[in-house]
């Protein structure tokens, strides 16, 4: 635990003597950003605990029997870090310990991409926790990271860039750092993309102000270009990027040559770093089921929405899902897209000065765009959300306009001249409006600290209207002990020993995979899809929104529903199974698949071993070719003779060998090499899930790769002796 403290200080402590040195008016936010730092995180590092939600795991099996500590918290919106990201990283992990640049991912997905499926960050330098430590401790020290960059970003911005006076940019680095969205979100890598929002914001003003520097242009460019092409969920950066381009060209509209210049950097920098991304999203299952029916186009409930906007004005007004008092209809990180009562006052009670208009209108430009996508508001959605690129994204990510918007403008509004009497009339009004929606709220069966959360909005904008005029330096500390109040149990904190749950019955199939390798697979949700990788198990399902279509295709066939997020599997035919590699299967307890020899129980779940189990490369003598969907409905009988046939589709070419040999030189995540020898054409066979970038080659000539079963892959051989290879480039 002590690694982790300081991981997590020392880069703190460096702020701190570089403010020192070059601006040492900037050191009282940071000792207020300091304490901030310390209510949310010294409870959980004090008692020697990660900030984790594992214990979304304890209703699957087998960990329904897990023994979990105390300590550990429940917070169950937040399971795609247990189920996907956490997963990913130890993956990537394992491979950079053995010298491997992590491509893909062998022990998930049948062999998925890894660094192209946009969120495991490789190439990203702010993991170098999560490499050095562990997805665990990496997540609980990248977290105290990046509210630091994100309330710093704001208030360099601010106070530099734009030249706020330093309460003023104090108030709006505080309502980022500590803004809803941001500690909703705190615990994945879509954070880093709003604890960098700031600095490109900072990075395209200094681009287009005063007379040209074409380097700080192009670095501008690089810059955004980089956060678009890491991996830590290029939507949502280039979300933040797109918001400071449309800054800028509100800012600056004369400039357009240098905003060009520099969009065009960035896009240079992010299809270098990111084409393995747009490959793997263009073959997507999801991009195949947004082709078909785009939810984009389905309207929003209109009670959704009102939901969305009460908890924008009162952030606390649906409860608090790690008290268990949560009642959205949606996650609430969602929907977090509040800045607190101070901010809200202030816009109202406030006035930004003339001088700063263009400032104003470029926030109000960006939370105009949130206001269209994130709230669906009509007539411009219906065009919007029709137009590339936003008809294919996740349009709730926009929300994350809204408080950076929010944030700005108060920080604006509080730099400006006096309130007027009738602008502190107004502001008296919106906060006797919220203090008695909070009373209203109270209603709703809340207590404790829920009470606390929703009164507290209508309580800060009355507090801060106090201290407008005779003491506005306070509302900085104000707005912190809002929005901290706000932050209490959002993130779960976890005991050590529970990070990674390791119940009996997983151990015992740990020991039969060692003593028999194959991959496992499971019906129902038993040891959830890429959960199996953090135990060394290779699974053949994938919890992954940009899995390949081809193996979604496959998934579907054994019963997953989703074509987004993998959901769970029905059906567990031994043939077509083996045939993928799979020799172990994870059913929940009472649960009798035909075929399968049953091996052990335990924890609410059952093993199971596959007696038609084939080695994961070998080669065949025979093809059958059909069309894509009569392939897929021959492969659902579970055929027999998928030992010595395969199923290719049309035009991929015959195998009609009555003899063949296999010689395995070497097969890794990214490579497989062999000798094989056939009387006839035959086909070498992996199963290994296709995806963009995989290539064969006979004899060292490039040759067509074929989709052996339709999800794998292969390459057709002639007759005689030769070497063949498959091999994987997302680039």
């Amino acid at each position: 635990m002590m690694a982790v403290v300081l991981w997590a200080a020392v880069p703190i402590l460096l702020v701190h003597l570089a403010l020192a040195r070059w601006m040492r008016r900037g050191l009282g936010f940071q000792l207020l950003l300091d304490l901030c730092l310390l209510v949310l995180f010294a409870p959980v590092l004090g008692r020697g605990l990660l900030l984790d939600p594992v214990r979304c795991l304890q209703g699957s099996p087998p960990f329904a029997t897990w023994r979990w500590d105390a300590r550990t918290e429940l917070q169950p919106t937040q399971s795609d870090l247990v189920r996907s990201i956490h997963p990913w990283w130890e993956e990537a992990r394992r491979q950079m310990l053995h010298g491997r640049l992590p491509l893909i991912g062998p022990h998930m997905g049948a062999g998925a991409p890894l660094l192209a499926n946009g969120q495991t960050g490789i190439l990203a330098p702010v993991l170098a926790p999560v490499w050095i430590l562990g997805p665990e401790r990496g997540t609980t020290v990248m977290a105290v990271w990046k509210v630091e960059a994100a309330a710093l970003g704001a208030f360099l911005l601010l106070a530099l860039g734009w030249r706020l006076r330093l309460h003023a940019a104090a108030l709006g680095g505080i309502v980022w750092g500590l803004a809803p969205f941001t500690i909703g979100w705190l615990l994945v890598p879509l954070a880093w993309s709003l604890a960098a929002l700031p600095w490109i914001w900072w990075a395209v003003t200094e681009a287009l102000g005063g007379r040209a520097r074409w380097g700080r242009v192009l670095l501008a460019g690089l810059v955004s270009g980089l956060v678009m092409g890491w991996g830590l969920n290029p939507e949502t950066a280039a979300i933040a990027v797109g918001s400071a381009v449309l800054a800028g060209a509100v800012l600056h509209p004369r400039r357009w040559r240098r905003l060009a210049l520099m969009v065009l950097a960035a896009a240079a920098v992010t299809l270098v770093l990111a084409l393995p991304t747009i490959r793997l999203i263009g073959a997507s299952s999801k991009s195949r089921a947004y082709a078909r029916v785009n939810p984009n186009l389905r309207p929003v409930p209109v009670a959704v929405r009102l939901l969305a906007l009460e908890q924008t004005l009162v952030p606390g007004a649906l409860g608090n899902p790690g008290r268990g008092s949560w009642v959205g209809p949606y996650p609430y990180a969602a929907g977090a897209m509040g800045a607190g009562g101070v901010a809200l006052v202030l816009l109202v009670a406030g006035g930004a000065g003339s001088r700063r208009r263009r400032y104003v209108a470029a926030a109000l430009a960006s939370l105009a765009v949130a206001g269209v996508l994130a709230f669906r508001v009509p007539p411009l959605d219906w065009l919007l959300v029709r137009i590339p690129p936003f008809d294919r994204m996740t349009l709730p990510r926009f929300g994350l306009l809204v408080p950076w918007s929010l944030a700005v403008l108060a920080a604006l509004a509080l730099d400006g001249r006096p309130a007027e009497r009738w602008r502190r009339f107004a502001g008296w009004i919106l906060a006797s409006v919220l203090l008695g929606a909070g009373g209203w709220l109270v209603g709703r069966g809340f207590h404790g600290m829920d009470v606390a959360a929703v009164l507290s909005t209508g309580v800060a904008a009355s507090l801060a209207l106090l201290v407008l005029s005779s003491r506005p330096r306070l509302l900085p500390w104000l707005a912190a002990a809002e929005l901290l109040l706000l932050a209490q149990g959002i993130n779960p904190a976890a005991a050590p020993a529970d990070a990674l749950p390791r119940p009996a019955i997983v151990r015992r199939l740990q020991a039969l995979a060692a003593a028999e390798p194959g991959r496992i697979c499971g019906l129902g949700g038993a040891l959830l899809p890429n959960l199996a990788s953090r135990y060394g198990l290779a699974d053949l399902r994938s919890y992954d929104a940009l899995r390949p279509w081809p193996l979604a295709r496959l998934h579907a066939l054994l019963g997953a529903e989703d074509p987004g997020l993998h959901g769970p599997l029905s059906s567990a035919p031994p043939h077509l199974l083996g045939a993928w590699s799979v020799r172990w299967l994870v059913t929940p307890e009472g649960a009798a698949p035909e075929g399968w020899q049953p091996v052990d129980r335990g924890g609410g779940v059952r093993i199971w071993r596959n007696p038609d189990w084939l080695p994961e490369v070998r080669v065949v003598g025979r093809t059958v070719e059909v069309d894509e969907e009569a392939g897929w409905h021959l492969l659902a009988t579970d055929p027999p003779w998928l030992g010595e046939a395969a199923v290719v589709p049309d035009g991929s070419g015959g195998a009609s060998a009555g003899v063949t040999s296999l010689e395995v030189e070497e097969t890794g995540p990214t490579r497989i090499r062999v000798r094989l020898s056939c009387d006839g054409p035959c086909l070498l066979v992996a199963a290994r899930a296709w995806a963009p970038g995989w290539s064969a080659r006979i004899d060292g000539r490039p040759a067509p790769l074929v989709r052996a079963n339709l999800a794998g892959l292969g390459v057709l051989s002639p007759a005689g002796s030769h070497s063949a290879g498959l091999f994987y480039n997302p680039w």
